[in-house]
């Protein structure tokens, strides 16, 4: 491309072959420069804390709504909640999956024998009281033998 701008009787002196190389250098050098990142410090991701306030309303609600509502809602709603709550502290007490947990509570031999507790077993997996008074009392008890559960 040189020799087609400079005439054929000038020789090209190394300089002047040079000059375009070392111009094409510094600008891919400043062009990789400017797209070059550097490392930064790295934070730790937090992890956004639960409200815990909204929980216990939320939990309030619940009690509160099963006091007058249907068996059923009893069943499927806050006994369940308990349910979770006995599976996550069988599971950090024996340290066993909440999934093999789960399905050990779930077969009639085989959890009370991981409780070693018969009533609170009895209060978790079978039916509930039909009255509310009941229910209450039997969701009373629930907790306060979930609190006293040890592996």
């Amino acid at each position: 491309m040189l020799r087609s701008i400079l005439p054929e009787t000038l020789a090209p002196t190394l300089p002047l072959l040079a000059l375009p190389l070392v111009v094409l250098a510094l600008i891919l050098t400043l062009n990789l420069s400017d797209r070059s990142t550097s490392p930064s410090e790295s934070k730790a991701q937090e992890t956004p804390r639960r409200i815990l306030a909204m929980d216990v309303q939320s939990l309030t609600r619940q009690v509160e709504v099963a006091g007058r509502s249907s068996p059923g809602y009893f069943d499927t709603v806050v006994r369940k909640r308990l349910r979770d709550l006995l599976v996550d502290k069988v599971s950090l007490e024996t340290g066993m999956e909440r999934e093999s947990v789960r399905r050990t509570l779930a077969d009639k031999t085989q959890g009370p024998l991981l409780l070693r507790d018969f009533a609170l077993y009895q209060l978790l997996y079978y039916p509930p009281a039909r009255k509310s008074g009941a229910r209450l009392q039997m969701l009373r008890e629930t907790i306060e033998r979930l609190e006293s559960w040890k592996a």
